[in-house]
């Protein structure tokens, strides 16, 4: 039987942890699952495709996603027995915070077009088709979408505003249950990043589980060695700042990127 993990997210739940895990035990995923992270999803544009469609939602867009999905599937070699293991955030739509008027209105229908593919790709074989959401608490979730876009863009508005402006953006235990209620016949498995972080594996321990690894192999897995931390909250407001100031952008990528290097290289010389 071939067996098959789809993480798909969803955003701000600790997928960076979570691929990392993956990418760090790759050798020992690799012998019996394919193995697929962002790197091949965004360098093939398959990203951007489920992300257009999400945006436009249009039978055009949903079509070219399955094109796209259907060609890089036939390309993975998986012989006789290989499974496939993917993770992919993008894949559920774009980032909320970026989509607020849709949110993840895209996540069912891209998930059962996944399946749909991944059903014909294994056609009269036996398959086992697993989908896998990571969750977070409304709250901290939205703080975490707050200080990405700090981060990453020009936003000026603070939390409380940002957090008004994604009122109508349903959580993403509602985004899940709604797949979940698309698809009744698969295999829907949530997990809450606050429960997974005291775990072994933290936001690896899922794929651990999946993978049911012999015990001699078992013990070889390692944690992710990747995340993206917390910053403190004087540093978002310093970012907040600088957002809002006259800085010219090359300017201000340089300022914030100089600011993350002083926490990060805080926190290590506190360990």
């Amino acid at each position: 039987m071939r067996r098959v993990l789809l993480h798909l997210g969803l955003h701000k739940t600790g997928t960076t942890a979570a691929q990392s895990f993956l990418f760090e035990n790759r050798s020992l995923i690799w012998p019996q699952h394919a193995l697929v992270l962002p790197y091949r999803t965004r360098k093939t544009g398959l990203s951007e495709a489920a992300t257009r469609y999400s945006v436009y939602g249009t039978p055009g867009a949903l079509s070219d996603f399955r094109d796209q999905m259907r060609h890089f599937l036939n390309s993975l070699e998986f012989g006789q027995k290989r499974g496939l293991v993917l993770s992919e955030e993008n894949f559920s739509g774009l980032r909320p915070s970026r989509n607020v008027a849709v949110g993840y209105e895209a996540a069912p229908e891209l998930a059962s077009c996944l399946v749909g593919l991944i059903r014909d790709r294994f056609a009269d074989e036996e398959v086992h088709i697993t989908l896998y959401y990571s969750l977070r608490q409304r709250g901290s979730w939205l703080r975490s979408l707050w200080a990405h876009d700090l981060q990453r863009s020009r936003l000026i508005q603070d939390f409380e505003t940002f957090r008004a402006r994604l009122e109508p953006v349903p959580s993403p235990q509602i985004a899940a249950e709604a797949v979940r209620d698309r698809l009744p016949s698969v295999s829907v498995r949530t997990e809450w990043l606050e429960d997974l972080q005291g775990l072994r594996y933290g936001l690896g321990n899922t794929f651990a589980e999946f993978l049911d690894l012999p015990p001699e192999k078992a013990a070889e897995l390692v944690g992710p060695t990747r995340s993206n931390p917390r910053l403190p909250e004087d540093v978002l407001q310093q970012m907040l700042e600088m957002n809002r100031s006259a800085l010219d952008d090359a300017a201000l990528i340089d300022q914030k990127a100089a600011l993350v290097q002083r926490v990060q290289n805080d926190l290590i010389g506190t360990r």
